[in-house]
């Protein structure tokens, strides 16, 4: 932690502390010493002040040595026996205290005669006082670990997120660079546009998709962009039809999540397919949740599976973004193979 984090840390400390003993002391001063018995002696509130620094003292040990020594360890026989002591030593040191200011002469401390029953009672406060400042340093320290539980979660799911992205990314430029080597090879006129459509993808992927969401128009235009690719290495073979029903604008979706299912389309659907192969993919805007949509023909020893880069990837991304509120159907049958996908958004 920055040394100026540290140093924010101990001042909301401080500030934190003084207002509790504030509270505590002026409520037990006014409410019981003043209201209860009628106290209204100035001088005898300043004598008191050194019962306040035995207390303080008692609290803060069990704050900083026993609590996380003994009680965090489980070494609870240990924790209670000393706990017990430093509550009968500071008593005493209390009994003692008021003995001497009786003893020197003051009238309200020699009024409040030493008993078994005001031992007993000095005890009983010191119980009180360690019970609600440790029920209070117990909740404090489980919201805290809790919160670090939360924030050590989010920070493993970030990470597994951006390492799941970042392999749908070589992934992808390496199926994109054949393509373009192929054309290349072939001499084709297409080369330069396929070069441009490449840059627009780069593009998106670099400096656009590194956050959390993306515009849904974005994601789509991304989509067509790949797709472009696609019909322009493989020409006549290929009929693909992408449609949108509704209006994107204004939803967001994690980047690069469809991608690998049309990616899978392509690589099963044509492939090992001579001949014309039809892809069909729809996207649907409905009332919070969008569904996709996309089939291709494949042969059952082809048909994608659960293992490999592809959808097992995008499987363990929508489980971490989404946990139990998205639905994915995969149907390999009739040669035709068919995943539809539905999100919240």
């Amino acid at each position: 932690m920055p040394d100026n984090q540290v140093i924010s840390v101990f001042k909301r400390k401080v500030v934190y502390h003084t207002a509790f003993w504030l509270i505590y002391f002026v409520g037990y001063f006014v409410v019981i010493v003043y209201g209860l018995y009628g106290v209204t002696d100035g001088w005898f509130y300043i004598q008191s002040l050194p019962f306040i620094l035995f207390d303080l003292v008692m609290v803060y040990v069990n704050f900083y040595i026993l609590i996380p020594k003994y009680l965090a360890t489980g070494r609870y026989f240990s924790y209670g026996l000393l706990l017990l002591l430093i509550m009968v030593i500071t008593a005493a040191l209390n009994i003692t205290g008021r003995s001497i200011y009786a003893n020197a002469g003051y009238e309200i401390f020699a009024a409040l005669p030493f008993s078994f029953a005001s031992a007993l009672a000095t005890i009983a406060e010191r119980f009180y006082l360690i019970g609600l400042t440790t029920s209070i340093k117990i909740t404090k320290d489980w919201l805290l670990g809790r919160q670090m539980i939360k924030d050590k979660e989010k920070q493993f799911l970030e990470t597994e997120l951006n390492f799941l992205k970042s392999q749908i990314q070589p992934h992808f430029f390496f199926n994109t660079l054949n393509n373009l080597y192929s054309l290349t090879l072939q001499k084709s006129d297409k080369a330069p546009e396929v070069v441009l459509k490449l840059s627009e993808l780069m593009s998106y992927m670099l400096y656009e998709s590194n956050t959390p969401t993306v515009g849904l128009a974005e994601e789509i235009n991304y989509l067509r962009n790949y797709i472009d690719l696609e019909k322009l290495r493989f020409g006549n073979r290929l009929v693909i039809e992408f449609e949108v029903c509704g209006d994107p604008a204004g939803l967001r979706i994690p980047p690069l999540l469809l991608i690998l299912f049309v990616e899978n389309s392509f690589k099963h659907g044509v492939r090992n397919n001579i001949g014309k192969t039809e892809i069909k993919a729809c996207l649907k805007i409905e009332s919070g949740f969008i569904s996709f949509r996309i089939e291709n023909p494949v042969s059952v020893s082809d048909a994608p599976s659960s293992g490999g880069i592809g959808l097992k990837n995008v499987k363990r991304r929508l489980e971490l973004l989404y946990g139990d509120k998205y639905k994915l159907d995969t149907i390999a049958e009739a040669g035709k193979y068919t995943a539809i996908l539905r999100l919240p958004v």
